[in-house]
């Protein structure tokens, strides 16, 4: 079984990448209540209002997760080049 690699630039990226997709999820609001306007049967429009409402706090704790991870993984990333940097100077003999 193969070792797993990740690099700092790894960890950044991944911030960066969990930021852009919760930006994604908050840009994707209302596409279903659009929808439900629409509609002109009743019990279908019911539906996708339900939809949506269930959707709205859903994917508001999926950004608010997405947002968290992302600044752990920055956090992380800093972390690591700070610890790298102290072992290098320490190895070397400057810290």
């Amino acid at each position: 079984m193969a070792d797993l690699v990740v690099t700092v630039a790894d960890v950044r990226e991944l911030g960066d990448k969990l930021r852009f997709l919760a930006a994604e999820f908050e840009d994707a609001g209302g596409t279903a209540e659009d929808y439900a306007d629409e509609v002109c049967h009743g019990d279908l429009k019911h539906e996708l209002n339900q939809f949506a409402d269930n959707w709205r706090v859903h994917r508001g704790r999926l950004m608010e997760n997405l947002r968290k991870l992302a600044e752990q993984a920055h956090a992380a990333g800093e972390t690591y080049e700070g610890l790298e940097t102290e072992l290098v100077n320490a190895l070397e003999g400057e810290g």
